[in-house]
């Protein structure tokens, strides 16, 4: 395979999980709109994260943060190592999606929506980009474990390629966890300008 179908492929791959993003972000908001308002603002976190900020409790920031984008990175890094999981890696893009149009929906219906969307903002996209990369190697992997099931294609090489593959969402983990360093500063630094 050339240089140009492997881009054309990875672009592929990019599309799909932005695509799958998005109508996961217009799913949650739609599924939504039924829901009752003050459950809508407290899944938002906005409240949960400034009242934390307010205690101090900056792990509690960074714990809840890092806990919530660390779980679907661990789902992502499993999931790489099932030759037929990439519709389950497409939809936890979905699922992540999902979670955010919830939550966006709900900053919206509370108070203070330019506070609260500083407090979600940052980390949510950073997040959701890290995440989006994880999956997109989770599935790389996937499509290599079928390419070896499905042919008598050499199995020499497989061993770095997971050594790498642990090596990225090592780093992964590492952005995740410095992100939410930074959104627990944010939220801190936002309760003591409010």
């Amino acid at each position: 395979m050339n240089a140009e179908q492997k881009g054309v492929r990875a672009m592929n791959i990019d599309i799909a999980l932005a695509a799958a993003t998005a109508a996961g972000v217009t799913g949650g908001v739609i599924l939504s709109l039924g829901a009752d308002e003050k459950t809508l603002i407290s899944l938002s976190g906005s409240e949960a994260k400034l009242s934390l900020a307010a205690a101090g409790d900056w792990f509690g920031i960074f714990s809840h943060s890092a806990a919530g984008a660390g779980l679907i990175l661990l789902a992502a890094f499993l999931l790489g190592f099932c030759a037929v999981a990439q519709p389950f890696e497409i939809l936890l893009a979905s699922f992540r999606g999902l979670g955010l149009g919830v939550c966006v929906r709900g900053i919206y219906l509370g108070e203070g929506i330019f506070r609260s969307m500083a407090l979600f903002l940052p980390f949510a996209t950073a997040s959701t980009g890290i995440l989006l990369l994880g999956i997109k190697e989770a599935f790389r992997l996937s499509m290599r474990y079928l390419s070896i099931s499905a042919t008598s294609e050499n199995r020499i090489g497989l061993r770095r390629e997971i050594k790498d593959y642990v090596f990225k969402f090592i780093v992964m983990a590492a952005l995740i966890s410095a992100f939410a360093a930074l959104d627990a500063f944010i939220a801190l630094l936002l309760c003591r300008l409010t």
